[in-house]
Formats: C-alpha cells, structure tokens, sequence
C-alpha cells in the first residue's frame, strides 16, 4: 500500500470524528482504480466520493482517481489490494469470482428481473455473508455494492435479433467462466477477451460482437464499427467499491466511516444518472446510423433460465444460493 504523508505544524485536541475535522497530522493518499473511461458515470461518481471523503475527515483521507486501467485491468488491481500494493479498486462486483466462485453468479444471463433486483441481492444478508468471507479469506472488503451499472444490450457487426442468431456468433466476453458457460450453452462462440483489444477485435472481425450497458457501448466507441444495438437487457451488475483489507485496517473508525458514508451518499445520485446517460447514449447512436433491434425478452428470459441449472453446476455456485436465486424470479 501507498502512503504519502505531510507532516505540518503539532495540532491541538482529539482525534477527529466523522463530519467534524480539526487540522490534519497527515494526508493518506488512496489511489483508487476502475476500468471505465473517464467520462464513464464510476469514474465521475468515485471523483464525488473522492471529494466528500476530504470533506468528512478535514483532508487526511485523499483518493486519487486513475480511470482507464491505468493502474491495471480489473484482475491486476484485485489481486494487487489482495497483496496490499493497490489501495482500492471500483468496478462490477462480478470481477470477485476470481477469488470466490459465487461472486461469478451474477454474470449470468437474466439472473435478475430487473436492476433493483440486482440491487437488492447485493444488499442482502447472503451477499454479505460473502463480502465477509471475501474480507477474512482474501484480503478484499466490499465498502459499497449498490451502485447500478445499467442493463447489459449487445452491439453486433451483424443483426441480432433472435437467440438463434447467437449460433456460431464470435461475441467477446469478460475472462469469467460464469461469462463463457453462460453464451456457449446456446450455441455462441464466446471469445474472453482483455475490454484494451475488444475495438480492434471487432474492427478486425476476430468478434462480431460484444455486451455492456448501452452508455458504456457508446463511450468506448464501438457503435462506429458496429452497427446494431439489441436491446437485450441480458443482465443486471451492480459496482462495488472496494478496499485492500489492509488498507482498512490501518485507517482509524472515522476515516472507515467516512468512506462507507461517502459510497453511501453518493449512490442515489449515481444510478438517476446511470438512466439518463443509457437514454441518452441510445439516442445518439441512433442518431449516428446504429440500427436499434428490441427482442422478445420473455422468451430470451425462459431460455436462459432454462440453463442455469447446468451453468451453475459447470462452474460450481453453492447450491444454497442457486436455489435462493431461482425463488426471486418471476
């Protein structure tokens, strides 16, 4: 882990509380990683959180904010909290399943009914049983895990409209099994692949296509190469924000606090604007010639469904939490 620290003039009085800070001893800087790009809703809303942390501990906590995997991909930075030389990572809580099988459970296709069902599996007391099992075993906490990343939607080089149309489509998905299974079982070509190569990968027709929430399709680009959006709604994540164990530890109480509290604060704003920017991103690759397909989502869903039970016991979910799982749907 990395720590800078000022030493400034001997202050005065007790140590601070949540909300109401004297003259800081030291800065603690707590350099904070994400994949997405800089414009990406993660990144502004982590600046934000960033900003209310200063506030509430009177500058001893700062973050700094590396967008774009300049710290590393999803896989280098968990593994690099885990070991203690990266602070903290915000990204999709469904990176974790390289360090527990269940955390992969939520990349499933239509696992969820919609995003604040999403949501409220990963406010509940199972999800959290495994964000503390994470904690203890391997040296990850999960602070937060309510903000929304919207629902996922394919672009594609060429139409998808059908679950036929998936046989035999070169689709890149995450380096996660729950990923992989999930699109081989109908029959697709799933291609895990680094989010560095997947432009290229489809401007050179290694994949014909690739998922995410429509607002992140539209920032990284890809609707300039590929010209159909199928407004699937395949599947619902939510972000975690995440801290090296470590790094937790070493923090006083209101320091914790203030972290959880500002993740906290921050969450509302950041899924109203989740909305606004797949709404808008939709309209402007529209407006740009991408050709807008909608799908028979009931039939998609009863599918889908359909595999989970051979999904799950490919890549191996506890079978108390497949069945919790399955009870939710509707």
């Amino acid at each position: 882990m990395v720590f800078h620290s000022k030493i400034g003039n001997l202050a005065i009085g007790a140590a601070v509380c949540l909300g109401i800070a004297s003259p800081a001893l030291a800065e603690t800087v707590l350099k904070v990683g994400l994949i997405d790009p800089p414009a990406h809703i993660d990144v502004v809303a982590t600046e934000r959180m960033a900003e209310k942390v200063a506030e509430l501990t009177g500058g001893e906590i700062k973050m700094e904010v590396y967008p774009a995997a300049q710290l590393g991909f999803a896989n280098d930075m968990l593994s690099g909290m885990k070991l203690g030389t990266i602070e903290m990572f915000v990204g999709a809580t469904t990176w974790l399943g390289a360090f527990d099988t269940d955390f992969w459970v939520t990349g499933t296709l239509y696992l969820f009914n919609d995003q604040d069902h999403a949501r409220a599996f990963h406010e509940g007391e199972s999800y959290q049983k495994m964000a503390d099992r994470l904690a203890a075993e391997h040296g990850i906490r999960v602070l937060v895990r309510n903000w929304d990343r919207g629902p996922r939607n394919f672009i594609s080089t060429r139409p998808v409209e059908t679950i036929d149309d998936l046989q035999g489509l070169k689709i890149r998905v995450p380096p996660q099994e729950s990923w992989i299974v999930n699109f081989q079982l109908p029959g697709a070509a799933a291609t895990p692949m680094p989010l560095s190569e997947t432009f290229t990968g489809l401007q050179q027709g290694i994949v014909e296509a690739t998922e995410q929430a429509s607002n992140w399709l539209y920032a990284n680009k890809y609707h300039t190469i590929a010209k159909n959006l199928t407004r699937t709604n395949h599947n619902y994540e939510e972000t975690g924000v995440m801290i090296s164990e470590a790094v937790y530890q070493s923090l006083t109480e209101g320091q914790r606090d203030a972290l959880v509290a500002a993740a906290k604060e921050i969450a509302p704003w950041h899924n109203e604007q989740v909305a606004v920017q797949i709404e808008e991103a939709e309209a402007k690759m529209a407006e740009e010639g991408v050709t807008i397909l909608d799908v028979d989502k009931a039939a998609w869903q009863e599918q889908f469904r359909a595999i989970f039970d051979e999904l799950s016991a490919k890549v191996g979910y506890s079978p108390e939490l497949v069945e919790e799982l399955k009870a939710g749907w509707n």
